[in-house]
């Protein structure tokens, strides 16, 4: 999808999808980045669901790339399952499953329960753990504003599901924003808040949806059907993409995941990827044909429209099969959920991987990260050479 907005010579976009505590990945790569290619610069950041925690992060930090980087992952080495939810007891979610079926006469204690925002996970320390490590000043990321004062940044945008409405919506922080609308997707140019973050990262069901501007809003992967459109939007000439999903072989996709009557499990983490991940790559292959034609035109017949370089490094190792070696230690009525579910009985436990929020397992998620950049060096260093025009990933032409 090239652009034909203008666009400042080399914008680039730094584009970080969701996942859960896969997102920590994310961190291994930029760390590796910020290691090896010290005058590094995204000008532009793009973050939906769990990626829109390292974007927040990112365009918040007043320090340097590799100061950034190395906070980022500092911070996910060090968080645990007891600062992202606390589970509800299976007794009190059986009270208020029976709670509401006896209010149903009385709409508005039934409204009221609603707007408490009562879900499986109650996820109040998120808030507080973002709270402290953004350090916002009345609910505002007052970081990004200075980092676009100084030119240091171009733009920085959270995107979130409207649950009313149905709409994607992408918050954008940046100068020279103008809003824009498209069919089921808007931007709106506003300071970013922790409510922002609080509402792109709410996996529907599990955790609860958030208040924003008269508002209910959950989990921004659920309606984005163009993860690479903000970017696009804002004027990026090339767009750097962290995956959380990994790329199966042909003989690896053939392999079944469970025997017999697949588990409720094995489903959700179909549902999850289809809904969160599936969906970027989709649009990168849109991306990819649409600037093969529009290489082929003439400068003259293009209307405007450029080809927009396009690089997507993703995990070398299933990180949802990876997490099946982790205990995940839950109580409560998340622990009875995962039981019944059969979570066990799946050899990729996709959904459960995005609640592992465990030190064994963000270690090595991390550590994974590191590693794919570095085996990468070479490709990552052609994405920072403005004079290269063609990427290659994983053997495609992008």
């Amino acid at each position: 999808m090239p652009s034909s907005e203008p666009a400042p010579s080399f914008a680039r976009a730094l584009v970080l999808s969701g996942g859960g505590a896969r997102a920590s990945y994310q961190a291994g790569v930029l760390q590796y980045i910020a290691e090896v290619f010290p005058e590094a610069h995204f000008p532009i950041l793009t973050g939906v669901s769990a990626g829109a925690i390292n974007t927040a992060h990112l365009a918040n930090h007043t320090g340097s790339f590799r100061q950034a980087a190395d906070d980022l992952a500092r911070h996910w080495y060090s968080i645990s399952v007891d600062q992202v939810f606390e589970p509800e007891s299976a007794m009190s979610l059986i009270r208020r499953i029976l709670g509401k079926s006896v209010n149903r006469k009385h709409p508005s204690e039934a409204v009221l329960q609603a707007e408490e925002g009562q879900a499986l996970l109650d996820t109040a320390p998120l808030r507080v753990f973002l709270e402290g490590i953004l350090k916002p000043v009345e609910g505002e990321l007052v970081g990004v504003a200075e980092n676009i004062r100084q030119d240091r940044l171009k733009a920085a945008c959270i995107t979130a599901t409207n649950y009313s409405t149905g709409q994607s919506v992408t918050w954008v922080q940046g100068s020279d924003i103008e809003n824009w609308q498209r069919p089921n997707r808007v931007g709106i140019h506003t300071p970013l808040t922790v409510d922002h973050v609080m509402a792109s990262t709410a996996l529907p069901l599990l955790f609860p949806a958030v208040h924003v501007n008269n508002a209910w809003y959950g989990d921004g992967g659920i309606r984005l059907t163009a993860p690479l459109s903000p970017a696009v939007h804002l004027g990026a000439t090339s767009i750097f993409v962290i995956s959380t999903r990994y790329s199966r072989s042909r003989r690896e996709a053939d392999e079944p995941m469970v025997l017999g009557y697949p588990p409720a499990a094995q489903v959700m983490g179909l549902l999850m990827n289809a809904i969160f991940l599936d969906i970027q790559d989709q649009d990168a292959n849109h991306m990819r044909l649409i600037n093969d034609l529009v290489r082929r035109l003439p400068p003259q017949k293009r209307r405007g429209l450029r080809p927009i370089k396009l690089f997507i490094l993703r995990p070398s190792v299933d990180l949802g099969r990876l997490a099946g070696k982790y205990e995940l230690k839950l109580g409560g009525a998340l622990g009875l959920l995962t039981r019944g579910l059969g979570t066990e009985q799946t050899q990729s436990p996709d959904w459960l991987s995005m609640l592992l929020f465990q030190e064994e397992y963000i270690d090595r998620v991390v550590q994974a990260g590191w590693e794919d950049a570095r085996s990468q060096h070479h490709q990552i260093a052609q994405f920072f050479d403005d004079s290269v025009l063609t990427m290659v990933n994983g053997g495609e032409g992008t």
